[in-house]
């Protein structure tokens, strides 16, 4: 990915970042603010506070990891839009699970990338998304499946996945919406 500097806007993109773990989230934050067109307007602990922010500075992007307590990164994309309906999101995660990247696609979520991204292709990432492109990753682009307007998510199927980015197994998804293991496998 090439270096898009100040293509898309004369001023400073206001970023409100939220991940549970501090080292990531203080990491995250120095790579984003060595450019000069990004600025860390507010960071978020939890999803909670990340939908609090994001409803308060209304940021250009909102770059949040997928699992956080309070509201994981999906929930917190879905109410945000409520109130920020002008911000990208962003989510950056350790998840590999290809039905939690078919849900943010549905909901619209920008960009797309892995803990494991290099600093410099997340830096290059999050300035596109920012200026209005859709970035994903290869390695999350490789597992994801086309999506259109046939293939909605049912509610069933939405539960499993909020379940799931929550961190919750199988057994303990079937176990809060009375079904099998086997089950939530198929949904």
């Amino acid at each position: 990915m090439g270096d898009v500097g100040d293509a898309c806007a004369p001023s400073k993109h206001r970023l409100v970042l939220a991940d549970d773990h501090p080292l990531t989230s203080a990491g995250l934050t120095g790579i984003l603010q060595s450019r000069d067109t990004m600025d860390v307007v507010a960071t978020a602990a939890n999803g909670l506070e990340a939908i609090a922010a994001i409803k308060a500075l209304q940021p250009d992007c909102a770059v949040l990891d997928l699992v956080m307590p309070g509201a994981n990164g999906l929930e917190v994309v879905a109410e945000s839009r409520r109130w920020s309906p002008s911000t990208t999101f962003a989510i950056v995660t350790g998840t590999r699970e290809a039905s939690l990247f078919q849900a943010l696609v549905a909901a619209g979520v920008s960009g797309m990338f892995l803990k494991t991204t290099a600093p410099a292709d997340l830096l290059d990432g999050i300035e596109r998304v920012c200026c209005g492109e859709t970035i994903v990753v290869s390695e999350i682009a490789d597992c994801l499946e086309p999506v259109d307007d046939a293939n909605e998510l049912t509610s069933r199927e939405m539960q499993v996945l909020q379940s799931l980015a929550k961190g919750r197994s199988n057994r303990e998804i079937g176990e809060v919406l009375g079904v099998s293991p086997k089950t939530v496998e198929t949904h």
